[in-house]
């Protein structure tokens, strides 16, 4: 049995310091995704494979199955973004398509 040179009181409150910063860690990662996937189709295209890669890489690691859990639950929720996200995607693809439907300019 090994022996913590730590005492047990300093650990467990070591152990709630770094959840807690694994936790806010997870947080941001989660903010900053959703943001990126706010901000365009690209983005949004972009965001989720990077999380489709990732959710691999985590398989090939053979991580904690909770890590491949929160990145596949992270994928779902960027999947199922909020009416206002589509809608302003929409937009901007009808603006995209509109300029590449205008006539060339001619100098």
């Amino acid at each position: 049995m090994r022996k913590s040179l730590i005492p047990a009181e300093d650990e467990s409150g070591l152990l709630r310091a770094l959840d807690a910063e694994v936790q806010a860690c997870l947080a941001l990662s989660r903010a900053t995704l959703r943001a990126l996937a706010a901000l365009s189709p690209t983005l949004s295209s972009a965001t989720e494979a990077a999380l489709e890669e990732e959710a691999e890489r985590v398989a090939e690691r053979a991580a904690p199955q909770r890590t491949l859990e929160i990145v596949e639950e992270t994928r779902q929720r960027l999947q199922r973004a909020p009416d206002e996200a589509r809608i302003a995607r929409a937009l901007e693809q009808a603006l995209v398509d509109a300029a590449e439907a205008l006539p060339p300019r001619v100098a």
